[in-house]
């Protein structure tokens, strides 16, 4: 029960201002079908020889099912409240090859997975994560939260899974961290009330994050070290700033509507150099009516090159050339 009222939460903030986003893409849904589907249901499943982890006889932990798993298999998650004290050890690896699907079409709001435990990252030490992932596995149609302290909601390391039509909530850090080679597609996606960032990348991360909406949180992305992510295609509306990028991190920015952030919409330091537009590909996003600033460039002596977005040039800092 607490895990279905965190999830209502979302309904004024998030799902009642914006489009519902679409399911994962057809194409998705078609390779799933092909595999071995285990069924897990934290109310009436069995974590024991006595379950087959069939649709009648479902096994009760992600945890479980993940061990009876083989490449190729989808743990289909049934609602409900997936937690330590419904048999989850955290956190779960998701290996290669294996899919974890829930509702895509309601961005998994009734099946929520909702803890974390420790483990030591090989590039940033002791960290505290719900789910790490492994190869190219799959996460599709659940919510994720990590309440614990500098709690991380999907932890991916040096693999390239597809995370998409999830919710990422109320996590006392990140939503999702990206680390080392990380190259995920994250898409259709909800990142609403994280008490850090939507979606950190950090030292040589990487991936795809189209299409998903940041309200609500603290920094909507944050973006460091040598990370080359592409950002395109997404709302991030809301957040204490939208888009704040530093060390040597060169993102590239496309189509994103950026308004209304507390504080910035984007903002560059040290020697960040984000990619929001040139001559041959224009940028096409919408900064605008945030608080102090649409454009701050705080980097050591860049100028930021902004072709082809809509921004008020008024609600610029720093050295900007249109």
């Amino acid at each position: 029960m607490v895990g279905l009222g965190l999830i209502a939460s979302l309904e004024t903030p998030v799902l009642a201002n914006l489009q519902r986003i679409p399911p994962y893409p057809r194409s998705i849904s078609q390779n799933l079908a092909q595999g071995s589907v285990i069924y897990v249901d934290s109310s009436s499943g069995i974590d024991s020889g006595a379950s087959t982890g069939s649709q009648a006889g479902p096994y009760r932990s992600i945890s479980y099912a993940v061990q009876k798993a083989q490449p190729g298999t989808v743990i289909q998650v049934n609602p409900g409240t997936y937690s330590q004290e419904t048999g989850e050890s955290f956190p779960i690896v998701l290996p290669e090859g294996i899919t974890l699907q829930g509702d895509v079409s309601t961005n998994g709001q009734n099946t929520v997975i909702m803890g974390g435990g420790n483990f030591v990252s090989p590039t940033f030490a002791r960290q505290n994560a719900t789910i790490r992932t492994e190869g190219n596995s799959q996460i599709l149609g659940l919510t994720l939260t990590n309440p614990n302290t500098r709690g991380t909601a999907l932890w991916i390391e040096s693999s390239n899974p597809t995370v998409s039509n999830c919710t990422f909530i109320n996590s006392k850090r990140d939503g999702v961290f990206i680390s080392a080679e990380g190259n995920p597609k994250v898409t259709s996606n909800i990142f609403t009330q994280n008490a850090g960032n939507g979606i950190s990348i950090a030292r040589s991360g990487r991936g795809e994050i189209r299409n998903n909406i940041f309200q609500n949180t603290g920094f909507g992305i944050s973006i460091n070290d040598e990370a080359t992510p592409a950002i395109t295609e997404n709302k991030i509306i809301e957040n204490r700033d939208g888009i704040v990028i530093s060390h040597q991190a060169k993102p590239i920015l496309r189509n994103n509507l950026i308004e209304n952030n507390e504080r910035d919409g984007v903002v560059a330091i040290s020697q960040a150099q984000p990619d929001l537009g040139t001559a041959t590909s224009p940028g096409q996003n919408i900064i605008r009516s945030n608080g102090r600033y649409d454009v701050y460039n705080a980097t050591r002596g860049y100028t930021l090159t902004v072709v082809g977005n809509e921004i008020d040039q008024s609600k610029i800092s720093g050295a900007v050339e249109f």
